[in-house]
């Protein structure tokens, strides 16, 4: 049985015309990134804290990117083999 530890993703995001930054836990370690239900539970903790982070940026054109590099970043933070499990998870499944 695969034992995942339980670590925490940390996210230091500078918002769009803020001169200080911002850090956003995302718990991932009781997550099975390898299964969909698991990437999906981390996309959704993923999204509350980009929504956060993001809420003070500018909505037309600062929102949407601000909340897309704390996806990215999200990730990008992950260990490498979490983030093959997330990214084959992703992956649709063909018949």
């Amino acid at each position: 049985m695969k034992t995942l530890a339980s670590l925490v993703a940390v996210l230091i995001v500078t918002a769009a015309g803020s001169a200080s930054a911002q850090e956003a836990r995302i718990r991932w370690g009781d997550l099975d990134l390898s299964t969909a239900a698991g990437a999906d539970a981390f996309d959704r903790r993923v999204r509350v804290a980009a929504r956060k982070l993001c809420r003070n940026t500018p909505m037309i054109g600062g929102r949407a990117a601000c909340q897309a590099a704390v996806r990215d970043e999200a990730v990008t933070r992950l260990p490498g083999a979490a983030q093959v499990d997330y990214a084959l998870s992703r992956v649709p499944l063909v018949a």
